[in-house]
């Protein structure tokens, strides 16, 4: 018997399908320039949040139904970087090549590559930072004091500020615990 397993949503980009991204431009596109996905589980497409150019938010399913934003005021505890409308539909274009995820291995061998690449290192920077906030995160769970999830923004903002993930976890512990 021949099994053809879906590939699953592994916090890149690229890894989702090119229905579920068109289904997120049209999205975008009614309400609001960026998107933020639902780190990932074990979902082929994860749930995600619209945000307009004022910060707000609209909260939609894996299927692309509205859905309530959780006591935070997102649509998940865990949530990827924030990505553009030019962003998606440049990977979405690409057919979810894996360019971008390799965006500085294959840019000197690819000729074609130049055109996508525009936006690419801004997503791969954000995307490596949140990747590696959760790798901490996930790493010392147990030592971490009760509600620092709440603090996962000001983890991003230090980190892109060029701190580490131990650094900025301390930096919040010291600044809120």
């Amino acid at each position: 018997m021949n099994t053809k397993r879906s590939k699953r949503w592994n916090g890149n980009l690229d890894s989702l399908s090119a229905d579920f991204l068109k289904d997120v431009i049209e999205k975008m596109e009614s309400y609001g320039p960026n998107v933020q996905f639902e780190l990932p589980g074990n979902a082929q497409r994860p749930n995600y949040q619209v945000i307009n150019n004022a910060g707000k938010k609209m909260a939609f399913d894996k299927k692309n139904l509205l859905m309530s934003l959780n006591s935070d005021g997102n649509v998940s505890d865990t949530l990827s970087a924030v990505f553009t409308l030019e962003a998606v539909k440049t990977v979405m274009k690409g057919g979810g090549a894996k360019t971008v995820t390799r965006a500085r291995a294959s840019t000197p061998r690819t000729a074609s590559s130049g055109t996508r690449s525009s936006y690419t290192p801004v997503a791969q920077v954000i995307d490596t930072v949140e990747h590696d906030k959760y790798a901490y995160f996930k790493a010392n769970r147990e030592t971490l004091p009760e509600g620092i999830q709440k603090h996962s923004a000001d983890i991003s903002t230090l980190m892109k500020n060029g701190m580490s993930a131990e650094q900025a976890f301390d930096e919040i512990i010291k600044q809120h615990f």
